[in-house]
């Protein structure tokens, strides 16, 4: 019990933080720091925590990809292939509002942490016209971009699942469609309910030509995808390659000159995300060697709580603490073999998924949520009054379909 008020009251302080607009980085540092003071780790091991934390490969990559991704926004934005992008879908889709959801949708079949930076101004272009509040926009960026994730199977969460309940990822997919149909489900009235359709642009007659420019406008994503899909390339590694090209097609197309690329890079570079990124996995890492999350889950399992309790509130505890789906499965996953059942209820498991990605997705220090609000510069309460009835409606139906499967 000491050891869940201890993790509570870090909690607290950096929702707290949070509320009076800290620096996210900052206060993923100072809650990391006290967790090492509650858990008496003493200042040296954790400041090695924190150091190689801060050097791990799966840290500096995702920094990489993040610094990358905005400069693909940008180069996108600046060449004009975003605004031709979506002036594209304005045509050849007449509700603008599908056009907002489609997009983060879409792009959530790449496994990029904080990758809905990248989907958020596509989303803001494409509801420019549309009397949408920052936070109705924020949520439809932020929730149709993770629509896709239970069912994708190169997201690190499921591989790891795979992995350590030695199950095949298709089996698990497979019951984790309904997820996906209750996100979808939940998104769409949440997202759009009393809206209308809005000012539309007329057809064009010839809609090849809209589907060509579409095409090429989302020829950089669709590469970046291609590679990573198919072709198991490393994300960071086909955003680089991807952005060469993209650089040598403005450089002859559109007069780009190497003081273009620089300014380019320098107004788009956002030291802040970096330092997010560091005190984000910091203060991960920091509460699982401290033995945080261990120690709380060896005292609901000593206290006799009910397994199925454990296999929903663990993955979800981990996950609202973390905002990594990694993260939930690894601590938890591990404690809950046994729960699973022997052979292995694959409808526990993609329950237990299910509440973690919950958790994952009402977490103040999910990458994604924070980007998107810091870009439409939402206000937090607002938009976790649309977020908290999808996320009710999606663990709902993860635990109906315990009673069905």
């Amino acid at each position: 019990m000491i050891d869940f008020l201890k993790v509570l009251s870090v909690f607290l302080l950096v929702i707290f933080l949070i509320a009076r607009r800290w620096n996210l980085g900052l206060i993923m540092l100072i809650g990391a720091f006290l967790l090492s003071l509650l858990f008496s780790m003493g200042l040296w091991p954790w400041l090695k925590v924190a150091f190689f934390s801060a050097i791990a490969p799966a840290t500096l990559s995702l920094v990489g990809a993040l610094v990358l991704i905005q400069f693909l926004e940008a180069t996108l934005r600046k060449t004009g292939l975003l605004e031709q992008m979506v002036a594209s879908l304005k045509r050849l889709v007449r509700d603008r509002r599908l056009v907002m959801a489609f997009l983060p949708a879409f792009l959530g079949f790449l496994p990029s942490a904080g990758g809905a930076r990248f989907s958020a101004p596509l989303v803001a272009e494409a509801g420019r016209d549309l009397e949408f509040s920052p936070a109705r926009k924020a949520f439809i960026n932020y929730w149709f971009r993770h629509i896709m994730e239970p069912v994708v199977p190169i997201y690190p969460g499921i591989i790891l699942a795979s992995g350590i309940l030695m199950i095949p990822i298709g089996s698990l997919l497979l019951y984790n469609v309904p997820l996906t149909l209750a996100a979808l489900a939940a998104g769409i009235p949440l997202a759009f309910a009393g809206s209308k359709l809005g000012p539309t642009t007329p057809a064009d007659k010839n809609r090849r030509a809209d589907l060509t420019r579409l095409f090429f406008a989302l020829l950089p994503v669709i590469l970046v995808m291609i590679l990573v899909l198919i072709f198991q390339v490393d994300l960071v590694l086909s955003l680089l390659l991807v952005l060469l090209l993209l650089f040598l097609w403005a450089a002859r197309k559109r007069g780009w000159k190497g003081d273009d690329l620089w300014r380019m890079m320098r107004e788009s570079f956002s030291l802040n995300i970096v330092f997010l990124v560091f005190g984000v996995f910091i203060f991960k890492d920091t509460l699982t060697q401290s033995g945080a999350v261990q120690q709380l889950t060896s005292f609901f399992q000593s206290a006799g709580v009910p397994d199925l309790f454990l296999i929903t509130f663990l993955p979800f505890f981990v996950g609202l603490l973390t905002g990594v789906t990694p993260a939930f499965v690894g601590v938890t996953f591990p404690l809950l073999m046994g729960l699973f059942g022997n052979p292995i209820q694959l409808s526990m498991v993609s329950l237990a998924y299910g509440w973690g990605l919950v958790g994952a997705f009402l977490s103040p220090v999910h990458l994604c949520l924070v980007l998107t609000l810091e870009y439409f510069h939402a206000d937090w309460g607002k938009l976790y009054r649309l977020l908290i009835p999808a996320c009710l409606f999606f663990g709902l139906v993860a635990f109906l379909m315990t009673l069905i499967w």
